[in-house]
């Protein structure tokens, strides 16, 4: 008997405190996210058009990691082309170039960081080894049919008529380097990307010459796409003066945890010469603020390689800090 008592009072006590409880509905206040008026934008696209040093990143972290092919749903901005900071000036894609059919997400950062924000995006391009298979295009870009040692046309099982190709390390010639050039200025419009690098680490400058030489007939003041970028980058020897005038950028891969620091390539304009550090070797920053305010005004610009890493190892907690602060050591922004 004492224990229904008891229950029956303990129920009682909850009707009453349900009774008594508040069940106005009250606002919840959710914090949204930093957003930029039209003048921000356009500010900072024609910051972007001045003579300025650049920042210069290696990013790849867009993509499944490297050898992965496919789809990559991104989990966090740390993976994403539009988490990186606005005023970077070129992002060099690395493992690949992003397309709309394989990376959508990828693909709609890049052309929203064109457009809104006026960054450039670059395609790698290979100059370590020549193990590479290349289709033969002419002066349009347009693929050279294979044909037959009587002069025909060669076709494949479907009936389909086949398009000509060259192993460039069969024949290291100047015709099949043209073609590796042609190659990649087809790849680079095809993709809408903004132009290529030249991974300088194998090959003679003998042998890039011809190369980019080519590729100037497209992407240079007389080309059909003169807005389009011509870059080589190096670690150990540097590439040739001669190509110089036909380059808008040389990039030192000055990594301090390799041994490298900065210093300048002779035969190359200096305002061309950007020092990049290894940010998967140094995730706080190395020496990337150090490079930021080595030969202030007299350089091409700074910065980083693998730049995925300082998103959340930054010394200072800030996402991209060290980045962000080279940024401005550089290019200090304008207070209103």
């Amino acid at each position: 008997m004492k224990l229904k008592i008891f229950s029956l009072f303990a129920l009682a006590v909850g009707f009453t405190a349900l009774a008594s409880c508040d069940t106005d509905t009250e606002a919840i206040e959710v914090q949204k996210p930093l957003t930029y008026d039209e003048q921000y934008y356009k500010d900072l696209r024609d910051y972007k058009k001045t003579d300025h040093e650049i920042c210069y990143v290696y990013y790849q972290n867009w993509r499944p990691l490297e050898g992965v092919s496919g789809y990559k749903d991104p989990a966090s901005w740390g993976e994403r082309f539009c988490g990186l900071p606005d005023s970077i000036d070129i992002v060099n894609t690395w493992l690949g170039i992003p397309t709309k059919e394989e990376h959508p997400v990828a693909y709609a950062d890049m052309k929203y960081c064109q457009e809104k924000l006026g960054t450039r995006f670059v395609m790698h391009a290979d100059a370590s080894h020549y193990r590479h298979t290349v289709p033969v295009l002419d002066e349009e870009l347009n693929p050279v049919m294979k044909l037959d040692a009587d002069g025909k046309q060669v076709y494949d099982e479907s009936g389909k008529p086949v398009a000509d190709t060259i192993f460039l390390a069969d024949n290291v010639n100047e015709d099949n380097l043209k073609y590796y050039a042609r190659y990649a200025v087809k790849q680079v419009v095809d993709a809408e990307m903004d132009g290529m690098d030249w991974d300088f680490e194998g090959w003679s400058s003998s042998n890039l010459l011809p190369v980019i030489k080519e590729c100037y007939k497209y992407f240079g003041p007389e080309g059909k796409w003169p807005e389009k970028l011509i870059i080589v980058d190096y670690f150990n020897s540097s590439p040739s003066g001669e190509m110089n005038p036909y380059c808008d950028y040389l990039i030192k891969q000055a990594y301090s945890g390799q041994g490298a620091g900065a210093y300048f390539a002779s035969g190359w304009d200096t305002k061309k010469q950007v020092m990049c550090e290894a940010i998967h070797q140094k995730p706080n920053g190395g020496n990337i603020e150090s490079y930021a305010a080595w030969q202030k005004g007299n350089k091409g610009g700074c910065g980083g390689f693998s730049i995925r890493f300082n998103y959340n190892q930054d010394r200072l907690g800030v996402p991209y800090g060290a980045l962000r602060r080279a940024i401005q050591i550089m290019n200090p922004a304008v207070k209103k």
